[in-house]
């Protein structure tokens, strides 16, 4: 008789034989990301959807090298760690196409592929006789800067296509065929035609924004562009989503008391907001340009660890593209800056520039004001709530409880161990974890379905006031203390 495979007790005796009960190890917590940047503006080109980005190449490739726009701009003079984009398409914008005809009758129609815009009446298909049969197509993009291949398909068969579409894998178009009766005639280069940008309205960056809204979309989200309306909408994001940071700012111009003003439109209570000030000064193509701090602090974001302040002082290593600040600010006003929730920049001349003071704008709570805090509270409970996946509708005993609370401490203590979070030996009084699986949970509540943890955790604080308290005199006499 054959080997039987079962993790089912029950079935065991069913019959003599050989029972295989195979079984894998309890499943760890893994750490997630906490270092996504979701960049969302407008671009030469692009689909509008979600878009991971690896490389710069990659980047040209799927959004263009065009710095008039402001996804190019946010890009300049700084490092991102992992970087997510999301295009603003105008609702009015078309997207290029072309059709060729033989016999006046129309045979296949081309489309700028990476999405709508002007840029896809740059792109050009020439069609001749194939080198052996059918017809050769070659495509290519005019675009100014354009880091896009020339594109050749040689004997292709239009009534072949619907099988076997030799330009799904192009880059530059996509092909649609309107009748495979015969092939299309040749034809010399000709421009795709009628693609059209359109006008972006705040609604578009509404739309974009709502595409961030899937789960695990990244962990800071912010825009290129900046008005009260569009604020408006990453606050709404921010509550609606409740798994990422939204970095918000006003207008160039504005001065200390606007910003005050205007940071009392967006406070929340889970300190999901931040409010970055004041512009920030850089060279584009050889021109100074101030662009919105948003971009800058994104890139501190991205780069480090949640644990780390974005204000400290190495992370002035980002920020070296910055040649200057729109205001010069004076301790005062960055007093009224931090109490009013504002993330503000500042100018060190032993240091260079720098975060000043890395807070949210929510004020109420004295425990949530730090960027860090919302950090690690999201990177912390996003990691053991995907843990937890695993234990969803499992028997509710104590056995997998146990496994449950091992394996969070298990988590806590590698984090301890990487220096994340604190020992218990570094905590004055008491400990730094306590993981309870089992107190919280009475015989109703085990019977109506729940498992309730109790998860305290301790984390780090940065040294935001430092304080060196000093007697210096020709009086000063030092003595052992006991």
């Amino acid at each position: 008789m054959s080997i039987y495979r079962s993790t089912d007790p029950t079935t065991w005796d069913d019959v003599d034989g050989i029972i295989i009960n195979e079984s894998a190890p309890a499943p760890n917590v893994a750490g997630v990301a906490a270092n996504i940047g979701i960049l969302v503006g407008q671009a030469e080109r692009g689909l509008g959807e979600l878009t991971e980005i690896g490389s710069i190449g990659q980047f040209f490739e799927l959004f263009g090298k065009n710095d008039s726009f402001g996804i190019n701009k946010s890009l300049k003079n700084k490092k991102f760690g992992r970087l997510r984009i999301i295009r603003v398409v105008a609702s009015g914008a078309v997207q290029a196409k072309e059709e060729f005809a033989s016999s006046a009758t129309d045979r296949i129609r081309f489309k700028a592929k990476q999405g709508k815009g002007v840029f896809g009446n740059a792109i050009q298909v020439k069609i001749e006789a194939g080198s052996s049969s059918g017809k050769k197509y070659t495509i290519k993009d005019t675009t100014p800067g354009s880091v896009m291949s020339q594109e050749v398909y040689d004997n292709v068969a239009i009534a072949s296509l619907a099988a076997n579409n030799v330009f799904a894998s192009s880059l530059l178009i996509e092909a649609e065929v309107l009748s495979s009766a015969a092939e299309p005639d040749n034809a010399a280069f000709t421009a795709l035609a009628g693609g059209s940008d359109g006008t972006v309205a705040d609604s578009d960056y509404e739309a974009a924004i709502a595409k961030a809204g899937v789960e695990g979309a990244g962990n800071f989200l912010f825009l290129d562009e900046y008005n009260a309306t569009r604020n408006g909408y990453l606050e709404l994001h921010a509550a609606d989503t409740q798994d990422k940071m939204v970095i918000l700012c006003g207008l160039e111009n504005d001065s200390v008391s606007t910003a005050i003003a205007d940071v009392a439109n967006y406070r929340d209570v889970d300190g999901r907001i931040i409010y970055a000030y004041p512009y920030i000064q850089t060279s584009i193509n050889g021109s100074l340009v101030y662009q919105n701090p948003a971009s800058w602090l994104a890139s501190i974001l991205t780069q480090t660890a949640p644990q780390i302040d974005p204000a400290f002082t190495r992370n002035a290593q980002f920020l070296v593209g910055i040649t200057g600040l729109k205001q010069v600010l004076t301790r005062a006003q960055y007093i009224n800056l931090k109490d009013a929730g504002i993330c503000a920049f500042e100018y060190d001349q032993e240091i260079g520039f720098k975060v000043k003071s890395g807070i949210v704008t929510q004020i109420a709570d004295s425990s949530k004001v730090t960027i860090l805090r919302r950090r690690m509270a999201d990177y912390l409970t996003n990691s053991v709530g995907k843990f937890l996946k695993n234990y969803q509708n499992a028997v509710n005993s104590k056995d997998n409880r146990s496994l449950v609370k091992g394996a969070i401490i298990g988590f806590v203590t590698s984090l301890q161990n990487d220096g994340i979070l604190p020992k218990d030996s570094e905590v004055k009084s008491g400990k730094a974890t306590l993981v309870d699986t089992e107190s919280a949970n009475t015989d109703a509540s085990i019977a109506a379905g729940f498992f309730k943890i109790i998860w305290k955790q301790r984390i780090y604080s940065s040294m935001r006031y430092i304080v060196l308290s000093a007697e210096i005199g020709e009086s000063v006499v030092v003595t052992e203390q006991a």
